[in-house]
């Protein structure tokens, strides 16, 4: 793992985000992915019927952590960010770009598609409907 994580620290940057500052926003283009470095970050996501309403309200569907990381969703299915992502306090995060991210995954990337059917489910679970993650 000390190894991998050299690697890591080797083709990312660093950024910092303020506390309630969107680090990602729901149905953008995916160029980067994210491992949080010190602080939280919330996913926050508007139902499929909201999406294009500024006014429509965000619901938190997860919270990351120190060594946890976001933003891959939208690089693995090749699709718009499925949610967005806020600082909660002062946070650091490694930021790798999309062209180094898919050479790091590399025979993964398959692996981690398989992933998206559990990620519908918890949307599902959460508004009643699935968004297209495919």
């Amino acid at each position: 793992q000390a190894t991998e994580r050299m690697s890591i620290l080797d083709v990312s940057r660093v950024k910092q985000f303020s506390d309630s500052e969107r680090i990602i926003k729901q149905g953008d283009k995916a160029d980067c992915f994210y491992i949080v470095e010190s602080g939280e970050v919330k996913i926050m996501m508007r139902s499929k019927t909201n999406t294009d309403q500024a006014d429509a309200a965000e619901v938190e569907t997860a919270r990351c952590s120190r060594g946890q990381h976001f933003g891959e969703l939208a690089l693995v299915t090749d699709k718009p960010r499925a949610a967005s992502a806020y600082a909660v306090g002062d946070v650091k995060c490694l930021v790798i770009d999309a062209q180094t991210f898919e050479r790091l995954l590399g025979s993964c990337k398959e692996i981690m598609k398989s992933n998206v059917t559990q990620y519908e489910e918890q949307l599902v679970a959460l508004f009643g409907s699935s968004i297209d993650l495919r």
